[in-house]
């Protein structure tokens, strides 16, 4: 029986008919009729062949023979091999593919049951590489067939639409299609016959979502499928997800040594690892990072990492004729359904935000929406994979999407309309931190100052609910305060009240570097200084974090400026505290005649207005001083008196303060019993404030007790157990693994000590601290 394409040749021919001729005369397009007649396509429809009979106007006996050489497809069964080759340049993804193996190779197989695995990731995460490199690698499992077809769901062009997709199929496997090729029901139950029975992979690449992709899914449990999408296929029951993150920056360095194919790559390995970090270990964006590499043999690596550094638009850079990043991010965009609009309105302004990460709240803040409408929106960009979720409320932005969102955010926004959302960060932050300093930490001067529309939007929310907040944010926060900083004067005019609100955290988190680059960016802006409550705050508070921090010479200087300012005097508990504070910095500095002259006027004041603890705070600094000097008589009559009034009217936060520092005092006397009677005390009284912060300081000074004594085992406890708490806070956890590495030494495990002092000293390093000196010689000198 001859084929059906040489009898249409025949037909057509012997009608006088060219190919355009027919197409018209039949309704079935040139294209069709050509794949026909060279046999790339050797069955047509059931409809087809109707349509051609009828133009080429063939007789009973001509048009039967027509319809029997195109009838044979349901004889026959095809077994197709259209895997496109494997990825060039394939690297990593090992986890991801033992994950799939393991879907594709351990499963049982259960009737009706087909497995399928679909991976999902932001566009040019490599997905269609992942999924070929996969296919290819089990193709012997399915030796009836592999099918690869592109859906066309992200990209230049419309999606397929199920019919479509379902006729593109059967042709593959040989197989009539309905009558009627919009009949998907029909289409896809003849799909789900032809691969009954059969071991067939199908590659669905693309799909623009799982209404596309269920229609062309088997009914057969000897079949498989690999999905690819930018969107998520959660609808999808049964679906094994593997989502795809950048690439490693080893991996990263390995593709691009592959594209660029000499040793330019492993002779600058810094800069290479530039280039991989500069892509953001894109894929699609190392690609052409390499394939620029490759097409100019006289770049230096070098050369690239500039242009990828100094560009405006470095999209610019990444792009070649047929791919681009930039690209690759708008075909997600235009795929976006009506569902989708509004989250694709907001990704597109999201260039508002400056930070590496984005809180619901603050998107809120930016977009100016409710926070509910914000999550949604968000939550939706995450299905497309335009952002990615971090945690509860959180977000990350890849750094070359985040390059794009700068762009259009730039062409929708102006200048008022970018700073009016600047503002409304600001206003979030300032919101939040006056919050916490009225409900716990509120003072005389803040008392005058404070308008109650500042705190208006958090008053829902507690002190612990907004530490916590601040516990994740607070980097994305100071960077907010940085860029006011230099911004106009109405940002520039909220960052000392910002600040102001973020102090007490800082304080208790003792996160004090942090609070003292606040205060000092504050400090530094004309408007707070113009501001007569900011001035004094602001000298007030910064002078404490210093002190913290171990800048004692700096918080002198804060504090005296504090004293000059007017509003300071305008209120007795903030001027004793003032002259209080600034006698105990002259103490660490050994300025005890200086120290003693403050605490005494302070003390005059609380004197005078009957401020007990006032009085208390100040005999303490007096006894520090006392005991500086040798004095143990005035040193314990003053402690003795002051602790006596705290014990009977101070806050659990003022107890803890004044008994920590007379266990210290003790302590540096070398009278441990009284040092560890205060220590244990002052414990008490952070439990019952709540702070595990002061807890935790407690806790370092009863390890130096217990040091002291000799009880090993128990200073090991102790310290550890405030290690626990102050890990992540750099200076806190860089000073308690000092001394546990003297405790662990005097236990005789030096290689234990010296793990402890590597781990502060890699901290203080990093931070830039005077401290890492000390350190060093510690580790240099135990040897």
């Amino acid at each position: 029986m001859p084929e059906f394409g040489p009898v249409l040749r025949r037909f057509r021919k012997a009608a006088g008919l060219s190919q355009e001729r027919l197409a018209a005369a039949s309704g079935v397009s040139v294209e069709a009729i050509k794949t026909l007649e060279s046999g790339r396509r050797r069955y047509p429809r059931s409809s087809t062949l109707k349509l051609l009979a009828n133009g080429l106007g063939l007789a009973a006996a001509q048009r039967a023979e027509l319809l029997t050489a195109g009838a044979r497809t349901k004889a026959r069964v095809t077994i197709p091999r259209e895997l496109p080759d494997d990825v060039y340049a394939f690297v990593g993804r090992e986890d991801q593919v033992a994950e799939l193996e393991k879907t594709f190779t351990a499963q049982e197989s259960r009737p009706g049951v087909v497995v399928t695995s679909a991976i999902g990731g932001m566009g040019g995460i490599g997905k269609t590489a992942l999924a070929i490199h996969m296919a290819h690698l089990i193709a012997d499992q399915y030796p009836d067939g592999q099918l690869y077809l592109n859906l066309g769901g992200f990209g230049p062009g419309r999606p397929l639409t199920v019919p479509e997709a379902l006729g593109r199929l059967m042709d593959s496997l040989g197989v009539q299609g309905p009558d009627n090729p919009a009949d998907a029901h029909e289409a896809a139950s003849r799909y789900r016959s032809a691969l009954t029975g059969r071991r067939v992979l199908v590659v669905l690449d693309n799909a623009a979502d799982a209404a596309q992709v269920a229609p062309l899914l088997p009914g057969a449990s000897t079949c498989a499928v690999l999905i690819t999408s930018r969107r998520a296929m959660t609808a999808l029951p049964g679906v094994a997800h593997v989502l795809l993150d950048v690439l490693p920056d080893q991996d990263g360095i390995e593709m691009l040594t592959q594209i660029v194919g000499d040793d330019r790559i492993a002779r600058d390995p810094a800069n290479a690892l530039a280039i991989v970090r500069l892509c953001g270990g894109l894929p699609l964006a190392l690609h052409l990072a390499g394939a620029r590499l490759a097409d100019e043999p006289t770049w230096a690596v070098a050369d690239l990492v500039h242009r990828l550094e100094t560009s405006r638009h470095r999209l610019d850079e990444l792009a070649t004729a047929d791919r681009d990043v930039r690209a690759s991010i708008e075909f997600s965009l235009s795929a976006a359904t009506d569902r989708d609009t509004e989250a694709v309105e907001a990704f597109k302004l999201l260039g508002l935000h400056e930070g590496d990460e984005l809180n619901v709240r603050v998107a809120a803040a930016l977009l100016d929406l409710p926070v509910e409408d914000a999550s949604r929106r968000l939550e939706r960009l995450v299905d497309l994979y335009l952002i990615e979720s971090v945690g509860p409320h959180r977000y990350r932005i890849h750094d070359l999407v985040r390059s794009y969102v700068k762009e259009t955010t730039a062409v929708l926004t102006d200048e008022l309309a970018r700073e009016a959302a600047q503002l409304r960060v600001l206003e979030l932050c300032l919101a939040m931190g006056w919050r916490t300093r009225m409900d716990r930490f509120g003072d005389d001067v803040s008392h005058a100052w404070h308008e109650d529309s500042w705190t208006a939007a958090a008053e829902q929310f507690s002190t612990d609910e907004i530490f916590a907040w601040f516990d994740e944010e607070i980097e994305e926060i100071i960077g907010a305060v940085r860029r006011a900083v230099v911004a106009g004067p109405r940002q520039r005019a909220m960052v000392a009240r910002v600040v102001l609100g973020l102090l007490p955290y800082c304080y208790v988190r003792r996160r004090h570097s942090d609070g003292v680059l606040l205060g000092t960016m504050a400090m530094g802006v004309k408007e707070s200084a113009d501001d007569p409550f900011a001035a004094a705050l602001l000298s007030f508070e910064v002078a404490q974090q210093c002190a913290s921090a171990g800048l004692h010479l700096r918080a002198v200087e804060y504090m005296t400026a504090a004293l000059a300012a007017p509003k300071i005097h305008a209120y007795d508990r903030a001027y004793i505290e003032a002259e209080v504070f600034l006698g105990h910095y002259l103490v660490e500095l050994g300025r005890l005649d200086e120290a003693i002259a403050s605490a005494e006027r302070g003390v005059a004041v609380a004197l005078r207005s009957g401020d007990e603890v006032a009085e208390a705070e100040g005999r303490l600094v007096l006894a520090l001083a006392a005991g500086r000097r040798g004095d143990t008589a005035a040193h314990d009559r003053e402690f003795a008196r002051a602790v006596d009034v705290m014990r009977r009217l101070g806050t659990s936060h003022e107890r803890y303060w004044l008994l920590c520092l007379a266990g210290l005092s003790y302590f540096e006397l070398g009278r441990l019993d009284e040092s560890s009677s205060y220590l244990e005390e002052a414990r008490a009284a952070a439990i019952e404030d709540g702070d595990e912060f002061a807890v935790a300081e407690a806790l370092e000074g009863l390890g130096r007790v217990e040091l002291g004594r000799g009880h090993l085992d128990l200073a090991e406890q102790h310290l550890r157990a405030s290690l626990q708490v102050v890990q992540g806070t750099w200076q806190a956890e860089a000073r308690v693994r000092e001394r546990l590495g003297h405790v662990l030494l005097a236990a005789a495990h030096p290689t234990a000590a010296h793990a402890q002092w590597q781990s502060a000293l890699d901290l203080l390093t990093r931070h830039g601290s005077l401290q890492a000196d000390n350190v060093r010689k510690l580790l240099n000198s135990n040897v």
